[in-house]
């Protein structure tokens, strides 16, 4: 059965190594831990990092719990999948701000001390009207091969104001087109 915000309680503990652990489920420290894990820095000070900072222990095998924490509730029906991101947390923080203000009225403390579930629910909800959610249509729209060459250029050219940088290291680069490369099964 699927975690519905809903009907279920938001995880206050995570289980790891046979024992039930106490974390830290404020949105902010999520955000720390992500960044943390993005930074190019050695795998072993960012796991301690974060491990540390979500209040788990400091073993390689509590990194998965922490992740699958960390990528939110699995719910019925997810929207994950492997396409290039349409936002980021960072890069498009004060949008997210902004469409929490509009939509729901709350502060960035508010924000920052809420349920990071919690956070990442009322995020799926932000309504189209918000600038974040123009933004993100923008990323995602399509340029049909039959729009005009005036049209074509309009859209590359919206899409290029608003497109997200890169911020994923060499290695990180390297990986993923190995990976696209395995993805075709030559």
């Amino acid at each position: 059965m699927k975690w519905s915000i809903l009907t279920d309680q938001l995880p206050v503990k995570l289980q790891y190594g046979g024992a039930s652990h106490e974390i830290d489920t404020r949105t902010s420290t999520a955000l720390n831990c992500i960044r943390k894990m993005r930074e190019d820095i050695p795998q072993e000070l960012a796991t301690t990092y974060v491990l540390s900072r979500l209040g788990l222990p400091v073993e390689i095998g509590a990194l998965v719990v922490a992740v699958d924490y960390l990528a939110g509730p699995r719910t019925a029906v997810s929207k994950r999948n492997s396409s290039a991101p349409t936002f980021d947390y960072f890069q498009d923080a004060a949008l997210i701000y902004s469409a929490f203000q509009q939509s729901y009225g709350l502060s960035l403390t508010d924000i920052t001390t809420m349920h990071w579930w919690s956070f990442l629910s009322l995020l799926e909800g932000i309504p189209a009207s918000t600038r974040l959610m123009e933004v993100i249509n923008i990323r995602t729209m399509k340029i049909d091969p039959k729009d005009s060459a005036e049209t074509k250029a309009r859209k590359r050219e919206a899409k290029a104001a608003v497109a997200l940088t890169d911020t994923r290291t060499e290695a990180e680069k390297k990986r993923d087109v190995q990976n696209q490369i395995n993805s075709l099964g030559l």
